[in-house]
């Protein structure tokens, strides 16, 4: 055979062997120049309880178990993506519902609390995609088992040992799950820093020079029923305290909600007493506190310095929205010092930029008188 005609044979036998191998025939489509390659729809993140935890890239369907998961959610403009809320989140913040009516609608789960047992199927059944919840293992264990990816934002174990370690704590909370929603989540929390820095160099520029005996002795008590008895550890809440001009009592220890004696608070006799809505009877408390003969002579109640915080998307002194309790405190600790300092116009501010609503006054006048049902 011609030299030509052997190397023309050899060519067509070595392309037929390429397609035989490829799967080539005249049939194939072949793929199109435009398709975008293949794009994992997952990645690893480490959570603040130091777990590694593989989650969606976007996730669409996030269930917002722990705390104020849902209030941060919706400040970093993310309410779209909430594909499953705790009942109790629907009713019981009347602001939530104020500034996103829609939550009403929210898939939603009974029982869901850090004492509660998971049902894994309730999360399966809503199509989850990624679960913010309490550091407990053996629940986490449970989301793992289901394949659903399930992170922690809050760091367990450490404590703080000034504000600018409480405030970074709660600075790197909202960033992680700024990063772990994506999209535009990151520049909202940027924007909420800010806010945040500013409020705390406002506040700290005027009360760091007060000397410790112009400070007033300031107890924070929860509200179940009337058990004014039920507090916070120290921890972290002594250098918010300090931060707007007072000087928290309270227990090293006990738990979330250490309880302390009748003994130990008329030891104390805090100057100011603040209520919490945390158990939901703030109403019930303060009455208790002004016609219960046990507390008469606590400074206190005999000033009438018995102030409850107000409300909020979610705890106005948790979340996102510690800055304007901040603000808040320090008006009603120092109210001389705070007095150009207008809540209604923070607050209308706040809830306009973070939440994209439009807080009337009168709203903003219930927000500060307390949690008004019905707003």
């Amino acid at each position: 055979m011609h030299k030509t005609g052997r190397l023309l044979l050899s060519t067509l036998l070595i392309i037929l062997l390429v397609c035989s191998i490829c799967g080539c025939s005249k049939d194939t489509q072949p793929t199109s120049k435009s398709s975008p390659p293949s794009v994992s729809a997952a990645r690893q993140v480490v959570d603040m309880a130091g777990r590694t935890v593989t989650v969606p890239t976007n996730p669409k369907k996030v269930a917002t178990m722990q705390g104020p998961t849902y209030e941060l959610l919706f400040m970093l403009g993310t309410k779209d993506q909430i594909g499953l809320v705790r009942s109790d989140h629907q009713t019981a913040y009347p602001l939530a519902l104020l500034t996103n009516p829609d939550l009403k609608n929210y898939p939603a789960i009974d029982g869901v609390g850090p004492q509660s047992p998971v049902n894994v199927e309730e999360f399966i059944n809503n199509k989850v995609d990624l679960v913010v919840y309490w550091n407990i293992a053996k629940e986490l264990e449970k989301f793992d088992n289901a394949g659903i990816p399930a992170a922690v934002i809050v760091a367990t174990g450490s404590k703080p040992n000034n504000m600018e370690e409480a405030l970074a704590g709660t600075k790197k909370q909202i960033s992680f799950l700024a990063e772990l929603l994506g999209g535009n989540a990151p520049q909202r929390y940027t924007e909420w820093e800010k806010y945040m820095n500013k409020t705390v160099d406002t506040i700290k520029s005027r009360t760091a020079t007060i000397s410790e005996d112009k400070r007033p002795i300031v107890y924070w008590g929860n509200t179940w029923n009337t058990n004014i008895l039920s507090t916070y550890p120290l921890n972290p809440r002594l250098y918010e305290t300090a931060l707007c001009g007072g000087k928290l009592v309270s227990v090293e220890k006990g738990g979330q909600f250490p309880e302390i004696t009748k003994e130990q608070l008329i030891a104390w006799n805090p100057e100011v007493i603040i209520v919490d809505n945390h158990g939901h009877s703030p109403e019930k408390i303060i009455e208790d506190l002004k016609t219960n003969a046990d507390w008469a002579t606590l400074r206190a109640v005999k000033d009438n310095r018995i102030y409850r915080i107000p409300a909020g998307v979610f705890f106005l002194d948790k979340g996102t929205s510690q800055p304007l309790y901040y603000y808040w405190l320090a008006k009603q600790l120092h109210p001389d010092l705070f007095k150009d300092i207008d809540l209604i116009k923070e607050m209308t501010y706040y809830y306009k930029t973070f939440y994209n609503y439009d807080l009337k006054t009168e709203e903003a006048e219930k927000v500060i008188a307390g949690w008004v049902e019905g707003i």
